[in-house]
């Protein structure tokens, strides 16, 4: 049977599913291919909902700001090549890394939703 590992506060505890997202996943199948996968079914305890529910506001709230930044470097970047078209391949490559920083950026915030009561596989040890 697969042990209930709170995300918060990272004991053995019943709570409330976080959902396996594409992050979720991926993670799962890089350490599955390392073999130094737990296989943990991911929960929130009750104790710590409260947190994470103000992780998620937060990440979502960054995930906002960077797609915003993004889109503006992006159309910044734009118009800047179209005016020097000697350096647009150089302005493209920019454009990519600068797209890359702000992925990573974004990953170091992740935070997974937590289903409620009712969602797709319910809660955890009721």
């Amino acid at each position: 049977m697969k042990k209930s590992i709170c995300i918060v506060c990272k004991g053995e505890k019943k709570g409330n599913r976080v959902e396996d997202d594409m992050y979720i996943e991926t993670m799962r199948k890089i350490k599955n291919r390392l073999h130094i996968a737990a296989n943990n079914t991911l929960v929130v305890c009750n104790d710590c909902m409260q947190k994470a529910e103000e992780k998620r506001r937060r990440f979502e709230r960054t995930l906002m700001t960077w797609g915003i930044l993004a889109t503006l470097v992006f159309v910044m970047l734009l118009l800047i090549s179209h005016s020097l078209m000697s350096l647009f391949l150089a302005v493209i490559i920019s454009i990519i890394v600068a797209l890359v920083f702000m992925l990573i950026a974004f990953l170091t915030s992740y935070f997974p939703k937590v289903e409620k009561h009712g969602g797709k596989k319910g809660r955890i040890g009721s």
